[in-house]
């Protein structure tokens, strides 16, 4: 399989040459940074990001991002996403209102923990895993003793060994690593911070091509 992956994209909508890939994963934060209302996000997600989708004609893995407030929306066919769910051989593990509002880092960690132990104890584990968080300490653009990445991610990896974890989330953190014998990718297009005009800039990244 041969993945395009990107991240962080924040309202823009790339002209992505897609010949040769078999999907696109787009880790989270897409929807654009003016506004965190419901009602304008459904209406951008059914809108022009539906029709992006399906212009690309491929199939689409979506992880939703802390900017990103719909997870009820109606998409094209060849769109997959939502809270948490295992699709195709892929987890799509989102960062859901339930554990960044507030922007608690305490209760965030304590819920991850048990939303993980829970959709992975019984279940054979998927080997491609997409979502925004990155783990901690790995393409999270912090030194060891930060925590810009999550603890109970970075405990689930090295405990379950997926093959490979795409995120995003941290913008400076974009790059690769490994946990164990897992490759993680960081695939944030974004540097510095976003805000309402990011998505008329250019991606500051192209995305990343993975083959597995």
């Amino acid at each position: 399989m041969r993945i395009m992956a990107l991240s962080d994209t924040h309202g823009r909508l790339p002209d992505l040459d897609v010949s040769g890939v078999d999907c696109v994963m787009i880790a989270g934060d897409v929807c654009p940074g003016g506004s965190h209302s419901r009602r304008v996000q459904r209406q951008w997600l059914e809108g022009e990001f539906s029709r992006w989708v399906e212009d690309l004609d491929r199939p689409v893995y979506l992880a939703l991002g802390n900017h990103d407030f719909v997870d009820d929306f109606k998409g094209p066919p060849k769109l997959c996403y939502g809270t948490h769910r295992i699709v195709d051989n892929i987890f799509l593990f989102s960062w859901t209102p339930y554990y960044c509002g507030g922007w608690a880092w305490e209760e965030s960690e304590i819920f991850l923990h048990r939303a993980l132990s829970v959709y992975l104890a019984d279940s054979p584990v998927p080997p491609v895993w997409l979502t925004h968080s990155p783990p901690w300490g790995v393409c999270d653009g912090c030194g060891k003793n930060d925590r810009n990445g999550s603890q109970a991610l970075w405990e689930a990896i090295a405990k379950y060994q997926p093959f490979l974890v795409i995120c995003g989330h941290i913008h400076r953190g974009a790059g690769s690593g490994t946990i164990g014998r897992t490759r993680v990718y960081n695939v944030a297009v974004t540097k510095g911070f976003a805000d309402a005009e990011t998505m008329n800039k250019p991606m500051a990244r192209e995305p990343v091509l993975i083959e597995i």
